[in-house]
């Protein structure tokens, strides 16, 4: 085994809920089809095989590897790269992170839950042969998750945490603070990707031709209340249509598990609802924006 063939770096398994399921009741080929394309869409948000192309020489540069499977995704990013030579460790594993974070939030977006684990160690690939400590570190991870988050074990946790290069923030903009929120459940606990105060601040205010028309031809002091309402306009849209995906969801997992004795699919949700509620008011004071499973 060739030492450059080894790669250290973060590795993040992501398992799509409820997949698993589907496969294993797919009879037709037209289940297959389906689920095939859904898989694929997933990998897209993940930024496989980028088309455009500043995505594409950011994706060239940190050597980022995507990979699907029947009910998972897959991401490696290295230590090692053009732009880590350049930035360093730090800014670059955590774009990375809030990258898979809006990720998530896009498929969240489309219907699909995601639960994952993300883990920093060594990573071999050759041909269809897979050797990862990073990757067995993250799917462990994973398995602890017991909601719809995307979990970092401790050994990535304290890699970022102790990081020389957060003394280069302040307090208020600091990514691991910003980025990152805690879980426990009296068991357990670990860290994981506050994904819905990411995207949404990641929301901009463009909401129409018209409305970039009418910021054009805007008085100074009226480009300022265009932005701002735009934005606003964008955040509630957001905050609610994601409201409604988890309602489905969890009236979904309602009906399936109606005979069940085990409710722990419905769980998932209500904590996700109560995830969505706390932040929702940071952004905005609609009421539709927030989560009401009954």
């Amino acid at each position: 085994m060739s030492q450059k063939k080894i790669s250290l770096g973060i590795t993040a398994f992501i398992d799509v809920l409820g997949f698993s399921d589907r496969v294993l009741s797919a009879e037709k080929k037209t289940d297959v089809d389906a689920i095939t394309n859904d898989i694929r869409k997933i990998q897209s948000e993940f930024e496989y095989k980028p088309k455009d192309k500043f995505t594409k020489k950011i994706h060239s540069s940190c050597k980022k590897t995507v990979l699907a499977f029947s009910d998972s995704v897959i991401v490696h990013v290295p230590l090692e790269s053009e732009r880590t030579k350049i930035q360093g460790t730090f800014d670059p594993f955590m774009d990375e992170l809030s990258g898979m974070a809006i990720s998530q939030c896009c498929c969240v977006n489309s219907g699909f839950f995601l639960r994952g684990g993300v883990d920093l160690g060594w990573w071999y690939r050759r041909g269809s042969t897979l050797v990862s400590q990073s990757m067995v570190g993250a799917y462990k991870c994973e398995n602890r998750a017991n909601v719809p988050i995307i979990a970092l074990t401790d050994r990535l946790y304290q890699f970022l945490s102790k990081h020389k290069h957060r003394i280069f923030y302040s307090e208020d903009i600091e990514p691991v603070r910003q980025s990152l929120r805690f879980y426990c459940n009296g068991s357990d606990s670990f860290w994981y990707l506050d994904y819905i105060a990411i995207f949404a601040d990641e929301i901009g205010w463009n909401t129409s031709p018209s409305q970039q028309e009418s910021f054009r031809i805007a008085a100074p002091d009226e480009k300022q209340k265009i932005i701002n309402e735009g934005r606003m306009t964008n955040l509630t849209t957001w905050f609610t249509h994601h409201a409604r995906t988890v309602e489905r969801a969890y009236q979904q997992a309602e009906r399936a598990y109606k005979q069940a004795k085990n409710d722990h699919v419905k769980k998932k949700y209500e904590w996700l609802a109560s995830y969505h509620n706390e932040i929702a008011p940071k952004y905005t004071v609609s009421a539709e924006c927030l989560c009401k499973l009954k």
